[in-house]
């Protein structure tokens, strides 16, 4: 029975010394992870190293619309952006605080669309397991949504990165980096056959979670004297009335907030051939659309 027991706690041991030798070394590579222009490296530069006067936060939408390049050129500061495809408003409001425990930018620009205000992808946040226990940030919104079962798995360096090793080696082997600060633009399809579709939008619905975080956002950028901008970044499918640009205008208002709505502009809509697919432009129609908006961005703040 001696003889049981000493060989169970030796394999338990041993379990829970690869446990924390994995979480350390995998802690610290996460970190240290160089931009190699994939949606992890991208967030782990926002949560851990950048510091750039302009942040870009939002979806898919964000990350692929928005040339950094172009803003920086003609805004004359640096500008990272750290959108990531398929999260929501959580997932925002994650690397928005910890990003100002670090640096605090001058500008927060937040593309919303409407899944990152329902709960549609709200089960995309395990995504941002890996970097648990790496952030105060994160560990609080992830166990905040997190049933007590996953917070019991969470605790496990070995659960925690199961999903981690291949792209965090990838990245750390890659032989070039990123030098487009976040921004991932999508290929040109010279035979696109997109035309843009018109529906009537119904009533946003917005989550409760959803809507807290971006409360959180804006109270905090209030404070720390961040200047936040609202953004609907172009897209085929257009709302002719009503659905989430209504709702972001009315949620802008309310709250004296500059919102730029792109949604319903022609100069975007009448050219498919700017778009990847239906709701994302494509590198050329992204650094057309970074131009428009460092106009309107720029006229805007003239007039105030």
């Amino acid at each position: 029975m001696a003889k049981h027991l000493g060989f169970l706690l030796l394999v338990i041991g041993i379990v829970v010394g690869c446990d924390g030798l994995v979480g350390a070394i995998s802690g610290r590579m996460i970190r240290t992870v160089p931009d190699v222009g994939v949606n992890q490296t991208n967030t782990a530069q926002a949560l851990f190293t950048r510091e750039a006067d302009v942040l870009i936060l939002g979806s898919s939408r964000a990350n692929h619309s928005f040339d950094c390049g172009v803003l920086e050129d003609a805004l004359g500061m640096s500008c990272y952006n750290a959108g990531r495809d398929g999260q929501n408003m959580l997932y925002d409001q994650m690397v928005f605080s910890a990003y100002t425990e670090r640096h605090v930018p001058q500008w927060l620009i937040l593309d919303i669309n409407g899944s990152m205000l329902d709960a549609s992808w709200m089960d995309n946040l395990k995504e941002m397991n890996c970097f648990y226990g790496l952030s105060p940030a994160c560990d609080q919104i992830i166990e905040k949504n997190a049933t007590w079962t996953e917070r019991m798995k969470l605790k496990s360096s070995l659960y925690r990165y199961n999903n981690t090793w291949q792209w965090l080696l990838n990245a750390h082997l890659a032989a070039d980096q990123s030098a487009l600060d976040g921004y991932r633009p999508m290929p040109v399809n010279a035979r696109t056959t997109f035309k843009a579709s018109f529906k009537k939008g119904g009533k946003q619905t917005v989550d409760e979670r959803c809507l807290s975080a971006l409360d959180t956002i804006r109270l905090a950028c209030q404070e720390k004297h961040i200047r936040l901008a609202l953004t609907y970044s172009p897209t085929l499918v257009v709302d002719t009335v009503g659905g989430t640009e209504d709702w972001i205008q009315q949620y802008a208002d309310r709250y004296g907030l500059p919102f730029y709505d792109y949604g319903r502009d022609e100069r975007f809509y009448s050219h498919p051939d700017w778009f990847y697919d239906m709701t994302h432009l494509n590198a050329v129609g992204a650094k057309r659309f970074t131009q428009v908006f460092v106009e309107d961005f720029n006229n805007k703040r003239r007039i105030q």
